[in-house]
């Protein structure tokens, strides 16, 4: 986990206990941010510090480091995760990249001159969806829309309901992991998705879904972050097909979702069964959960 870093900060992780760190965020010139336990500080030479003062200041040449080893030193190896904004590291860990994106004959080509970087660690927290579980999957199996915020633990929930499923379920679950968080997988590597999981990497949902649908005969497919008409009209798809579907997708709250131009199409299709909002008070914890009438399903304990 996380062997792609630089040397200053591989050392400064040395006294860091990496089951509370969960980004990663270096900048150029600028202090090293770190999301610890769920709240944001500054990560100095000896670990983590509130005093600004104290902190890891890194260079250009920290990030090219972290890029060039994160790819293996072959960049262009990983030229279409770099035209999508983001690298993935050997243990799963989402390698964000803000600098200069260059055009080619109007088609986004690449990026350069990176200025920073946000590493978001995965983490296995078996029996996180558990209430989740109980709630809407025990028994039965249907879609669900899971939504929060960035960084609230949509994809650390996605993983551990795969594996619930799969334990008390004889079905084919299909996971498209797109930038290979989920899974997490890297040689002999990987993340616990279940027995019952084939995953699809690195590949757009329309895609997947397509390969999938028509080859793999999944009951069940899971798969991260909705962002576009196209993809929920690929959920739409395989939904009335007779595939279900547990989709997560960046939401603030049960309004926004209402409102949103992507999303409310799912309910005025009625395309979910139920809709799961992650709370503010935690990663991972549940907030609220509405079934396809739009009415409250009271949370088991």
């Amino acid at each position: 986990m996380l062997e792609f870093l630089s040397d200053n900060l591989r050392a400064a992780l040395l006294n860091v206990n990496l089951n509370l760190l969960f980004e990663l965020r270096v900048r150029a010139n600028k202090p090293v941010v770190v999301n610890y336990g769920g709240r944001y500080t500054f990560l100095g030479q000896v670990g983590v510090t509130g005093n600004i003062s104290s902190a890891l200041v890194c260079s250009f040449s920290d990030i090219e480091t972290i890029i060039y080893r994160a790819s293996e030193y072959s960049v262009y190896s990983v030229t279409e995760q770099l035209r999508q904004g983001f690298l993935t590291g050997s243990g799963g860990e989402r390698i964000g990249l803000a600098g200069i994106f260059v055009y080619e004959g109007g088609e986004k080509f690449t990026i350069k001159e990176v200025t920073s970087v946000n590493i978001r660690v995965p983490h296995e927290i078996r029996g996180c969806a558990e209430r989740i579980y109980r709630t809407c999957f025990q028994g039965k199996i249907v879609s669900a829309l899971i939504l929060s915020p960035p960084g609230r633990g949509k994809t650390t929930i996605l993983r551990d309901l795969s594996r619930l499923i799969a334990s008390d379920n004889l079905i084919n679950i299909l996971i498209n992991d797109e930038r290979n968080e989920i899974s997490a997988a890297y040689r002999d590597f990987s993340l616990d998705t279940g027995a019952f999981s084939d995953v699809i990497r690195y590949s757009n949902k329309i895609d997947a879904f397509t390969a999938a649908v028509r080859a793999m005969r999944p009951d069940l497919i899971v798969t991260d972050e909705l962002v576009s008409a196209d993809e929920m009209d690929a959920v739409a798809s395989c939904i009335r097909g007779g595939v279900e579907v547990i989709a997560s997708a960046h939401c603030k709250d049960a309004d926004s979702l209402q409102k949103s131009p992507v999303l409310s199409k799912a309910l005025r299709e009625k395309l979910f069964a139920n809709y799961i909002f992650l709370s503010a008070d935690g990663l991972g914890k549940v907030g609220r959960i509405l079934d396809a009438e739009w009415k409250d399903v009271p949370v088991m304990p």
